[in-house]
C-alpha cells in the first residue's frame, strides 16, 4: 500500500469515528421528563405505601410509592419525572399475602398489563382502598403533566 492511501484511509476512519462519537450510537430516544409530585390521602388521612401510576395514552407509564405522609415523586424508567401530557391515574395499596413481596417498581410492561387487566383477581391480596382506584380506566383520577414544575403537584383525596 502506498503511503498516501494509508493516510487517506486513516483520515476517513478518523472522520467516521468523529461522526459516531458526536451523534451517538442511535440508541432509543427518551422523552423529556418533567418533575411531578403530589400527595395521596384516603378519607382525609395520608395513604402510606400506596402505588401511584400515571398512564399516558401512548408511551410508558410513570409510577411512585407514597411515603408515610402520603407524598410521592413520579419516576419514569427509573428516572425522576414524567413526560408532558395527559395521564389517567391509578392508586392501589394492598394488604395480605404478597403485598410486601414486590422488591422493585413494576416494569412498564407490568403496568400496561395491570391497566388492561379487567379486574381479574390474581392472588389473596386485599386492597386497602376500593379496587376502582387501582385501574386507570375506573379511578376517575387524572393528571396533566406540564413543562412547568410548579403546576405538576397533584393531590388525590380518595373517598369511598
Amino acid at each position: 500500500m502506498s503511503r498516501s492511501l494509508v493516510i487517506r484511509l486513516m483520515a476517513v476512519a478518523g472522520m467516521v469515528g468523529i461522526v459516531l462519537v458526536t451523534t451517538g450510537c442511535g440508541g432509543p430516544k427518551h422523552p423529556k421528563l418533567h418533575p411531578a409530585t403530589g400527595t395521596v390521602t384516603w378519607k382525609g388521612e395520608p395513604l402510606a405505601g400506596a402505588t401511584v401510576s400515571f398512564v399516558p395514552a401512548v408511551g410508558a407509564p410513570s409510577d411512585a410509592t407514597t411515603d408515610s405522609a402520603g407524598k410521592f415523586t413520579i419516576m419514569t424508567g427509573g428516572l425522576p419525572g414524567a413526560p408532558a401530557g395527559p395521564n389517567k391515574v391509578a392508586v392501589s395499596k394492598f394488604v395480605g399475602a404478597g403485598a410486601n413481596s414486590m422488591m422493585a417498581a413494576p416494569t412498564p410492561e407490568d403496568m400496561m398489563k395491570m391497566a388492561t387487566d379487567k379486574g381479574k383477581k390474581k392472588s389473596t391480596e386485599k386492597g386497602e382502598i376500593p379496587a376502582k382506584f387501582g385501574r386507570p380506566d375506573t379511578s376517575g383520577l387524572s393528571a396533566e403533566v406540564t413543562t412547568d414544575p410548579a403546576r405538576n403537584v397533584f393531590n388525590f383525596d380518595l373517598k369511598e
